[in-house]
């Protein structure tokens, strides 16, 4: 017995160390990816926000930001305002913008901070990336526009324009919220505050490093987009390169992981639009809201509309079939035909 006991702890012993080095491999080349990233990173962000934006587009105050916009159709048109998702900006709506305009709609596509070209108004401030703030920059852009606009958002863009929409006192006329990512659970649970340390992530230089290394790598751009999209032939070599403009942003992996972190904790925002009873009390205003659902989304999967249904009763539902989050890039026909059909006719 004791033969076969030295020889078992021999072989355990063996194969403790070989996943010992294995480890130890996996960290060495981790740590000499995410150094080779930082380098490429850093030759990479050198571009002002107007030398990316080449003469197109504008920025407009709104407190403690100068939001991107890009403008499409007749100026004296009804105003319909677009939110992007996360990864995306004004950029990355495609066709849709022209589509919409050319059914009598002024568009107008903003970045909401970081993402884009959107900038501080002041250089070197810190920007708050809370949904409240966020709410806070559309109800100023919406006062320059100058008239009561149609409020869409998608993905993350859902959440400021749900929260702008519950203060917007007249300013928004309908709501559309296009696969909304607020946080709820699976089933559409409610938010729930879980405070957790950030650990690591804590560490601005870190942070930076592991972003620049993965959502912001353009090698990596196609493959995180697929995990978002059901068809995944929609994600094509024409496609990719429109999201990857503002990574040669200055300093824009910092920017967007100082957001991830912000973005992690908005359950613990307490913000309105994370409450179903103040969403209920709202809804009793009887703004309409449309929601816009890909049937196949496995980011915000579609039990999350039925709950959504029910903090606001007068939200009506259309769900795209064979189509994930992004309902634009995947089904642009399908989904540009399933808002129009939801919106108020473009009668100036």
């Amino acid at each position: 017995m004791s033969t076969i006991s030295s020889a078992l702890a021999a072989t355990l012993l063996r194969w403790a160390a070989v996943a010992l080095l294995l480890v130890a491999a996996v960290v060495v080349a981790a740590a000499g990816w995410i150094a080779y990233a930082h380098g490429a990173r850093s030759a990479r962000e050198t571009l002002s926000v107007e030398q990316l934006a080449g003469g197109q587009g504008r920025w407009v105050p709104a407190g403690d930001a100068a939001l991107y916009v890009q403008e499409w159709g007749n100026a004296k048109a009804p105003t319909l305002l677009l939110l992007h998702g996360t990864g995306a900006w004004s950029g990355t709506w495609f066709e849709l913008p022209r589509t919409l305009s050319e059914a009598g709609w002024r568009v107008v596509a903003v970045d909401l901070p970081p993402f884009g070209l959107s900038k501080p108004a002041r250089p070197g401030a810190g920007p708050d990336y809370s949904r409240a703030a966020q709410a806070r920059r559309v109800l100023g852009l919406i006062d320059s526009l100058g008239a009561p606009v149609v409020l869409v958002g998608h993905s993350f863009g859902a959440g400021p324009a749900l929260e702008a929409a519950l203060q917007a006192q007249g300013r928004v006329r309908q709501l559309v919220l296009v696969d909304p990512a607020l946080g709820l659970g699976p089933l559409g649970e409610a938010p729930v505050c879980e405070q957790s340390a950030p650990g690591l992530l804590a560490q601005r230089d870190l942070r930076t490093a592991l972003v620049g290394a993965t959502a912001t790598w353009p090698g990596l751009t196609g493959t995180l987009l697929k995990q978002f999209v059901f068809r995944k032939d929609a994600v094509t070599d024409a496609l990719v390169p429109a999201y990857q403009l503002p990574f040669a942003r200055e300093g824009f992996s910092a920017s967007l992981g100082d957001w991830a972190l912000a973005f992690a904790a908005s359950a613990c925002e307490g913000a309105a639009s994370l409450d179903p009873a103040k969403l209920r009390a709202w809804a009793a205003g009887g703004l309409p809201v449309a929601l816009l659902w890909g049937e196949q989304d496995s980011i915000t999967p579609l039990a999350q509309a039925r709950a959504l249904q029910g903090w606001i009763p007068q939200a009506s539902l259309t769900v795209l079939p064979q189509v994930g989050h992004i309902p634009h890039i995947e089904s642009p026909g399908a989904f540009a035909e399933a808002l129009l059909g939801r919106l108020p006719a473009a009668v100036p």
